[in-house]
């Protein structure tokens, strides 16, 4: 299963996500709902903090919050101390919470719990931790959590039981949604030559279809053959005599679809022709070939899809590139180019 972990860093987002929920649960969920609504892809996200049973669950959800974001937490930590004043033995309970949460685009959520268990010391204790840490105390180690080790604090943690959970679960989810989503893969310019296409088919494991923009030069009975499944063929300028059908006007999820190889467009020159006789004619995706070049663009309202080439590329970078499609039950598709070199 091919799957790519990517920071909200690495991916460029800065947002404020505002934390309204009253729970960790409603707040993880919050963040991973909302950053899976901005990126259309699955998301996972946490939320954490501390709960004193004599202060009803405070400072909980507020945790980060408690006296102010700017307070230090030499002033938290001793605040907290200071109320539980004359509090003694197991009534001073308390317990780091986190909570991962996973958000599909479908719309599909799921939220897992980890919980650690202590007391709250009666001074801070160790140099360790951070935050609260230093004011839990656990009993059956002596110590406080800040005076863990690292290795020690990984295998109790919270954040790594409830991770832990996440583990356990997340690659059955992600075969339930495979197992609903269709996967298409769209290629171009072969030009007879194909052991990148085959490469591609092997790395890509099962797929639902096959779409060949054109330029496979006699070899489209090989690739049929190799592809496993469904193979859709319009012909390029150098598939001569082809018994294919020129342009294929089809449906691609809720999508209306023309697969066409696009030399009759000049799409060596620029895209605005193909552009708008894809308008004209009423399509919501345009996918072509010719130029060795790999387009996934959004213009006046319609998407332009090439490629490139798997065999023969033609960019700066002259990457072997494809694309894989994937379309989901809720007839919404995604796009994401890939290379072989």
């Amino acid at each position: 299963m091919d799957i790519e972990l990517v920071s909200m860093k690495e991916a460029g987002i800065d947002v404020d996500i505002e934390e309204y929920g009253r729970t960790f649960s409603e707040n993880a969920l919050i963040k991973a709902r909302t950053i899976s609504e901005m990126t259309g892809c699955v998301t996972l996200a946490d939320d954490s903090g501390l709960e004193v049973d004599w202060l009803n669950k405070e400072p909980g959800v507020h945790s980060a919050r408690f006296m102010g974001h700017d307070t230090p937490y030499e002033i938290k930590n001793q605040a907290i101390i200071d109320k539980l004043k004359g509090v003694i033995g197991s009534d001073r309970s308390a317990r780091f919470v986190a909570v991962v949460a996973i958000a599909f685009p479908e719309g599909d959520e799921f939220a897992f719990r980890g919980t650690m268990e202590g007391i709250i010391g009666d001074k801070p204790l160790g140099e360790n931790g951070f935050g609260y840490d230093p004011i839990f105390f656990l009993p059956e180690y002596q110590k406080s959590s800040a005076e863990l080790s690292a290795d020690e604090k990984n295998s109790i943690s919270h954040r790594g039981k409830a991770l832990k959970k996440v583990k356990e679960v997340f690659p059955i989810l992600m075969k339930m949604r495979w197992d609903y989503m269709q996967r298409i893969m769209i290629v171009s310019d072969t030009h007879r030559r194909i052991t990148n296409l085959a490469e591609a088919l092997y790395r890509e494991g099962n797929i639902d279809k096959l779409i060949h923009l054109g330029d496979f030069e006699g070899e489209d009975e090989v690739i049929r053959g190799m592809a496993g499944c469904e193979v859709m063929f319009v012909p390029g300028n150098n598939d001569f005599f082809s018994p294919y059908d020129k342009e294929i006007e089809t449906q691609i999820g809720k999508y209306k679809v023309l697969l066409t190889h696009g030399h009759y467009y000049y799409v060596s020159l620029d895209l605005q022709t193909i552009r708008e006789e894809g308008i004209s004619r009423g399509f919501d995706i345009v996918m072509f070939g010719h130029t060795h070049r790999p387009v996934i663009s959004v213009e006046d309202e319609i998407m332009l899809i090439n490629p490139g080439s798997i065999s023969y590329p033609r960019q700066a970078d002259k990457k072997c590139t494809y694309i894989m499609m994937e379309v989901l039950d809720n007839g919404e598709v995604g796009f994401k180019l890939k290379s072989i070199w």
